[in-house]
């Protein structure tokens, strides 16, 4: 059984653009698409895949018109559970972590970079965080449970073919 789980967008992109249908990545999008795994979202990170996906480069490799690509989304919106961090300055970071970028005051209106992220971790502490990317790793990684996609896609269940 898997772990509720925050998908960072590295994951989730190179999912949707893997052909191997083996690989972690894209079994892990296929487990949030079909509703298998239990994984949590904010504005601030569907906004940001929505983003990323549309980068011309990578819009033009998974083949997905913009319109397509919302009904993808729109299905992880419905199978993920959905939390809002506080906006920074006004959550209280984790045990620990006083000096973390959601602790100081800011003129900006959200998290930017990982930030949001690491926000959404900080108000979701039963799950672990899942990347490829090794900046969000190391920004969480002592105090919150990090997990590459192989190790993530190694703790799915596959769906009886």
């Amino acid at each position: 059984m898997t772990r509720l789980a925050v998908i960072d967008t590295d994951v989730v992109v190179s999912g949707l653009l893997s052909g191997d249908a083996d690989s972690p990545t894209r079994r892990i999008i296929d487990a949030m698409l079909e509703g298998t795994v239990a994984f949590v979202l904010s504005e601030s990170l569907l906004a940001e895949y929505r983003v990323v996906l549309l980068r011309p480069a990578i819009k033009q490799r998974h083949g997905l018109t913009e319109v397509e690509l919302d009904i993808v989304l729109e299905e992880l919106v419905l199978n993920a559970g959905f939390r809002e961090p506080e906006p920074l300055g006004r959550a209280d970071p984790p045990a620990g972590r006083p000096n973390a970028p959601w602790a100081a005051e800011t003129a900006e209106p959200g998290p930017s970079g990982d930030e949001h992220v690491i926000a959404l971790l900080a108000v979701v502490p039963e799950a672990i965080l899942v990347t490829g990317d090794r900046r969000p790793a190391e920004a969480v990684v002592s105090w919150r449970v990090v997990g590459t996609p192989a190790e993530f896609a190694a703790g799915l269940v596959d769906k009886p073919g």
